[in-house]
This record gives C-alpha cells, structure tokens and sequence, in this order.
C-alpha cells in the first residue's frame, strides 16, 4: 500500500507542475525533463556587489564566473560558483555606461571578450544606449586580485527610433552577431542583433535590426483570468553556449512566482540563431524553479548552466546539469508519459522507452 501512495504522490507531483502550461506564441510547450538543478553556493555580501543582474563564466580562466551588479558601473567580481570570496575585482579605468542589466562572454578573432549591457529602462525615456565591451583578462587571485581594463562601448539605437526597457543581451560565437532582448510586461518581447566589430566609432549610434517577436501576445484568449501571467514575457537574461548550439532565455514574474521560466532551444547545424528563435521550438526546464529577481544565466558548457538572482542579502547560486550527458537523447514531456512501478522501482515511461528517474534507460 506505501508503494502505491508513493506512486500516486510522484505522479501528482509530476504533473501538478507540468499542469500550469506555459503558453508561447499560441502554443502550449512540452518540459525538457533532462536536467537536475542543485545549489552550488550563496552569493556573499562581503563581494559587495548588491542586485546581480548578469553573469557569465570565464573562458580565459575556467572555474571562475564574472558577476555585474545593476547597482554598479566601475566594476564586476570573478568568483567560483560557490560564490564566497573574490577572485578578482576587476575595475573600469572610466565609466561609459549605466543601469548594466546582463553580461555575456564571446570570441572574436581568437580573442575572448566580455559584454555588458547598458541598456535598462523602466521608463522607456532613455535615448542612450550602450554595449560595454572589452577583452577578458586571466584571473591571478594571488598576484593579481584586482586589475583594471579600460572598456570601449557601442552605442546603439532601435529600428523603430523608440525608447525600450531591456535585460537581456547574448552573444553567438558561430555568427559574431550580439543579441538583444527587450523586456515587455504581459506582451511580446522582441529580440534584435547587431554584428561585432572592433572598429566601431564611439561617435556613431547604430540601428539594430529587428529578428523576431518572442513570446506572448494574447495567447490564452481574452477572457482569460491568468492571461498576463501564463505567457513567456519579461524577459530578463539569455545566453549562447560556447559552441552556438544551445539557447537560453529566462524570464521571471514578481507578481505570480510559479509562472517564471528557463526556455531552451537546440540550433540545427546551419541555422543562424534568427532561424533557430523565429521557426524553432522552445522547451522549458522543468527543474527551474522561481528566483526572486531571478536574472541572471549563462553556460558553463552543453551540459551545465547557472542562474542567480539580483535580490538583496545573499542570493544562492544555483547549478543545472543535464542527467544524461548531451549524447544521450532527452526525455521530453509527451502526452503519454507515465510514472510506473516495475519490481518494486518507480520508472518514466516516455516514446523512447523507461528511463529511472535518475536518468538511465531500462533495456
């Protein structure tokens, strides 16, 4: 009898979840069931970096991950994913820029270099936006625990000639483009590009070009109580990971805590990331749950991704790996999964056959 009611709270708990649909651009996704989230480390007060709101692990120095603060323009903090001390402060020899919303890491010409978006704005008045760009430096924290880099930016505007409020900035290695997302409340988020150079004039103010609508519009018909929450909007970061093949955006929602998302999408070969958002389909990460300020995400590699939030005190850090390596094919939520009891076990019964819930397939 305790086997059966533990199989019936599992499967209940299982889709009580699965049960609050995410809608986006009309439909509704299925979960990508393939990662196990864990926390790796608290965010310590002693950084000083209040309201983190970008991240992103270093490619010149593996294990560390820079970390940028919404509250602050002159600096960011490398630090291990256990989030405890300082591995390097690393200064700006002048600030360009404010109201820095999210980070990413990318390569150009062989050369790693780091992005900051100065581009908040909550009142949709501001007529200065900035991309805060400079080349990654080695972390020494013996030698070298604080270091100085002189930042170049780029200065851009919308297609549109409007104000948009934005959190939200990656960049694709395959394409060298940067990509930036607007954040909307209860309605479409829109992503533009803008290619990498290092050529560009402080002078000039660029035009974006506009790739796709992302998300909700009036997905859950009018009359509809849970409309404005139900739907993927609010964007608030994203990321590429290394090698183009992966996407992620995260959106969160203050007001409803269990409608916040991690979205994913897989990039076939040959599909520029334009392709991939405008036609692909995203899955959302079903061991995500609710950070409160939840910004911040960046991959590690293929198989691993961190997310924190921008909340005071200390945050906690958490890490997300995928059960079964990226060789192994996924388990995504189809209509016809089950939980089931074989032999006294407790499997998921998937298209692809029963997996253990700890990711290993029966033969």
């Amino acid at each position: 009898m305790r086997k059966f009611l533990l199989l019936a709270l599992l499967v209940s708990t299982a889709y009580t979840y699965a049960a609050l649909p995410l809608v986006y651009k009309g439909d509704t996704l299925e979960f990508d069931y393939s990662w196990k989230r864990s926390k790796c480390g608290t965010v310590s007060e002693s950084l000083g970096l209040p309201e983190i709101s970008g991240i992103a692990c270093s490619r010149v120095t593996p294990g560390y991950i820079w970390m940028e603060s919404d509250d602050y323009e002159s600096f960011i903090i490398a630090t291990t994913e256990k989030g405890q001390k300082s591995a390097c402060k690393l200064k700006m020899s002048k600030t360009i820029g404010w109201d820095w919303e999210d980070m990413s890491g990318g390569v150009y010409e062989g050369k790693n270099y780091l992005f900051i978006g100065s581009f908040g704005d909550n009142e949709e008045t501001r007529k200065d936006y900035r991309i805060v760009w400079f080349e990654e430096p080695a972390i020494d924290p013996v030698n070298k625990p604080e270091q100085t880099v002189t930042p170049n930016y780029i200065r851009y505007k919308y297609p549109d000639g409007k104000s948009h409020n934005n959190e939200a900035l990656m960049y694709d290695n395959r394409e060298q483009m940067i990509y930036i997302i607007t954040k909307v409340y209860y309605n479409v988020c829109q992503v533009f590009k803008l290619p990498f150079r290092l050529d560009y004039s402080t002078s000039d103010t660029l035009t974006l070009e506009y790739v796709c609508d992302l998300g909700v519009r009036s997905d859950l018909g009018e009359n509809s109580s849970n409309k404005p929450y139900m739907g993927f909007h609010l964007v608030t970061g994203a990321d590429i990971s290394p090698d183009g093949k992966y996407i992620l955006i995260k959106n969160h929602n203050n007001i409803v805590a269990k409608y916040s998302w991690v979205l994913l999408w897989k990039r076939e070969e040959g599909e520029s990331v334009a392709e991939t958002l405008t036609n692909g389909t995203p899955h959302p990460i079903y061991c995500y749950t609710y950070e409160w300020q939840g910004e911040a995400i960046c991959w590690l590699n293929n198989d691993t991704f961190y997310t924190t939030s921008d909340s005071d005190g200390e945050p906690p850090i958490y890490k997300y790996t995928r059960k079964w390596g990226e060789g192994v094919e996924n388990v995504q939520a189809q209509n016809d999964n089950r939980l089931v009891m074989r032999d006294g076990a407790i499997f998921l019964r998937t298209p692809n056959g029963f997996y253990t819930l700890d990711g290993r397939k029966v033969q």
